[in-house]
């Protein structure tokens, strides 16, 4: 049996709030092509920087948790205030993209480019430069990890290798998992989907459950929300309960992804190992 993780102040378990702060930008890159004839998705994602971030950052101060917001840069160039008004309250700022490009739709010198340009932006609007990343859709490429680690950032949250932080050649990674991705229970454009989404109660159920299981088995919880999703009010209670109950265990360590990555990188360099991305001879990453 592998050791168990030294989690901050000793806590038995972590947990990591964060939100893809993306708004439009996914349907704007995934439909520039080919624009759509309507608005209806448009508008919907449009919910979370106009609406639903504000809902948001009330429960986090209610609920006294500081969390981390990945935002492509398109978004903190369109709704400006509302990032600053994210940075104002406490939490992180880190990256996401430009337009919520995947790292394999772009070359190594695109990626660079489109993350250095969004860094600038978050730095002017912040004072404080990110020191992590987010793949959008959790899609990364093993030449994404190369240039984030040469443009100096510190952590990535994009892949799901281990359920504790662990390396991925110079970077730290804080590992995700669709399980606890509010976009598998709550998406639901009026497309090509075939049910509704869930309820308020079934998502705070289902991560009450990975909450209790994390606290049995010493590993970490890295909540994904989407304020346009998890913005609405009645989910907005769900996140509160599942916050509280959290608190109130008094065994969960919580904060935000760039504190962990930091607590990793100077008190477990070895916990869970250290991951060489391998390829088989046609290039392709195993």
């Amino acid at each position: 049996m592998s050791a168990s993780y030294p989690w901050p102040g000793g806590h038995r378990a972590g947990l990591c709030v964060t939100f893809d702060f993306d708004g439009e930008s996914p349907l704007l890159w995934r439909r520039r092509n080919d624009p759509p004839g309507d608005v209806a998705e448009l508008e919907q994602r449009r919910y979370g920087p106009r609406r639903g971030i504000h809902h948001v950052l009330g429960t986090l101060e209610r609920t006294g948790v500081r969390a981390t917001f990945f935002v492509p840069g398109h978004i903190a160039a369109t709704y400006r205030s509302a990032v600053a008004e994210i940075h104002a309250a406490g939490h992180e700022l880190a990256l996401h993209g430009w337009c919520h490009e995947p790292p394999a739709d772009l070359d190594a010198g695109g990626l660079r480019d489109t993350l250095t340009r969004a860094s600038d932006l978050l730095a002017d609007i912040s004072g404080v430069r990110p020191a992590g990343y987010r793949s959008p859709s959790f899609r990364m490429s093993p030449d994404g990890f190369e240039v984030l680690a040469g443009l100096g950032l510190a952590y990535d949250s994009s892949v799901m290798g281990d359920d504790r932080p662990y390396r991925i050649g110079g970077l730290v990674e804080i590992p995700v998992d669709w399980a606890t991705d509010d976009a598998v229970y709550y998406r639901c454009t009026g497309g090509t989907e075939t049910r509704p989404p869930y309820g308020a109660g079934d998502l705070y159920d289902a991560w009450h459950a990975e909450l209790t299981g994390a606290r049995e088995a010493g590993t970490l919880v890295n909540l994904t929300m989407h304020p346009w999703l998890s913005g609405r009010p009645a989910r907005v209670l769900g996140l509160r309960r599942l916050l509280e109950a959290a608190r109130e265990s008094g065994d969960v360590w919580i904060g935000t992804a760039g504190e962990l990555a930091a607590h990793h990188r100077a008190t477990a360099p070895g916990t869970a190992g250290v991951l060489d991305v391998p390829t088989d001879t046609l290039g392709w990453p195993l």
